[in-house]
């Protein structure tokens, strides 16, 4: 029963908390509450609050309560010396995912923002370019490695070794400011249910290690609290991202002008959120001038999307598509007002295409492409599974499959060389200079000998990418691994054209 004790009612049956006496509350006094009681034996007795107890009362137990974010995200911090050892250590607690903290403390170019004394760090590598000795991107990140740093005073270059990484986890290396003493530091990384908790442990053995402790309280100390000022806040509940996880797996996708009839009629209803989280501006920005007119009376409320008939975002992820199928739905969909499949293309030739296909309809020189039908993308192999075929039946059926528009046959093929071939003859197809090749008989192939292609010469090679080149294709060339033999090649085709 939850009353305070100064207003029980006279007459309550209480115990003594001491001898477990019964007896029965007589009298209420205040400043400080005191309690007179009639025992059952007949004598008169005055208790305090914590002395009795209250028949049906209970009285709960004070505890402290302790948040599980710390008061601006500063936690413990302390700083031991004993004779030829110092220890000091600081806790901070981040409003981000392990992920961008994990950056941010092995960034190592950023120590001279936020790490005090540190005036400028550089990697130490040995590279043959003088930007490379610079550049903290060919530092590998594994223990073994080292860099330099500079104090903020008048000592020279200090070199420093990294020799503990757990990705994630805790990242520790040897330090050095002065030549009178060393330190180990070390940064460990722990959720939390709201962000990360980072644990920096510095360590200094030796008869002058006290001078770690220098400049102790003003800034070792605040170490964490400045790379916190840098560092990427997220503030997402973990309920708000597993539901964003579900919604978005589960809603199906919607073009824009489905998009802005959604969202109108739901902010018309009064409910602005879905409007609010889109994140594309220009769709906002139409939903919100559509919604101006229809206060203003001058358009009418749309009516409202079928999202049953809509394609969830789901459905097609294991559709196999040609080159040409995967530009066209991209295309579609981007013209439509959604941009992810085509930012989630990893071929970036692919990608390139598409996006210069975007910018030739918006121009009005090309017209938008049909949407590919995606019931007929993938078609079983007439191949039986068993057949071995050879290189120029492979070369003739890829060459066949590309004058029909599938290029899918001819990027398959692994070999450089022979897909340069390949892509070469198209080129030839298609300017009629040259004609298809038969297509061979795949049935018959395991009776038939198999005619091995001797590999041509690197000479008789730039001799024929040299003609190619001339001719206008660049493609083979441009695929090149070698720079030295792809600079051979143009050179040549220049002195070619020159005499021409």
């Amino acid at each position: 029963m939850s009353k305070p004790l100064n207003q029980i009612e006279l007459g309550t049956s209480c115990f003594v908390k001491e001898s477990g006496q019964p007896g029965t509350l007589q009298r209420i006094f205040y400043y400080p509450t005191k309690y007179l009681v009639k025992t059952d034996d007949g004598e008169f007795q005055y208790y305090s609050t914590h002395e009795i107890t209250f028949e049906g009362y209970d009285r709960p137990k004070t505890s402290l309560s302790i948040p599980d974010v710390p008061y601006d995200g500063v936690g413990s911090n302390y700083a031991v010396w004993v004779p030829f050892q110092a220890e000091s250590q600081v806790e901070h607690h981040f409003l981000s995912s392990k992920q961008i903290v994990w950056e941010m403390i092995t960034s190592l170019e950023l120590y001279n923002v936020w790490f005090d004394g540190i005036q400028r760090a550089i990697p130490d590598v040995t590279s043959q370019r003088y930007v490379h000795k610079f550049s903290f991107d060919k530092l590998p990140l594994k223990p073994g490695a080292y860099f330099k740093i500079r104090p903020a005073t008048l000592a020279p270059w200090f070199r420093c070794r990294i020799i503990t990484i757990e990705k994630e986890k805790e990242f520790g290396f040897d330090f050095q400011m002065n030549p009178f003493y060393s330190e180990y530091v070390s940064f460990k990384i722990e959720e939390s249910k709201n962000g990360v908790f980072v644990i920096c442990n510095r360590f200094s053995k030796g008869p002058l290690s006290f001078l770690a402790l220098f400049n102790w309280n003003k800034g070792k100390s605040k170490i964490l609290q400045k790379l916190a000022e840098i560092t990427p806040t997220v503030e997402l509940k973990e309920d708000d991202s597993s539901n964003v996880l579900d919604s978005s797996a589960k809603e199906p996708q919607l073009n824009r002008e489905q998009t802005i009839a959604f969202v109108v009629n739901k902010s018309l209803d009064g409910d602005n959120d879905p409007l609010n989280a889109l994140s594309d501006k220009v769709t906002r920005g139409k939903a919100k001038a559509f919604l101006v007119k229809i206060k203003r009376g001058s358009a009418e409320r749309p009516a409202m999307p079928d999202l049953s008939q809509a394609a969830p975002a789901s459905v097609q992820s294991n559709t196999e598509l040609s080159q040409e199928q995967t530009i066209a739905l991209v295309v579609n969909n981007s013209l439509d007002g959604n941009n992810d499949p085509l930012n989630a293309i990893e071929d970036k030739v692919t990608r390139g295409k598409a996006k210069a296909l975007l910018v030739k309809i918006k121009r009005g020189t090309v017209e938008r492409p049909p949407m590919p039908d995606l019931s007929s993308s993938v078609e079983p192999s007439n191949a039986p599974e068993g057949a071995e075929l050879s290189p120029d039946q492979v070369f003739a059926i890829a060459v066949n499959k590309g004058a029909d528009g599938d290029m899918e046959a001819v990027n398959a093929i692994e070999d450089r060389v022979t897909r340069g071939k390949a892509k070469a003859l198209l080129v030839k197809i298609k300017r009629g200079s040259a004609e298809v090749p038969p297509m061979p008989n795949i049935l018959s192939s395991e009776k038939a000998p198999v005619n091995e292609k001797k590999s041509e010469s690197e000479d008789e090679m730039i001799d024929r990418l040299v003609a190619a080149g001339v001719g206008g294709d660049m493609e083979e060339i441009n695929s090149l691994e070698s720079r030295v033999l792809r600079g051979k090649i143009k050179a040549a085709i220049v002195k070619a054209k020159r005499k021409k």
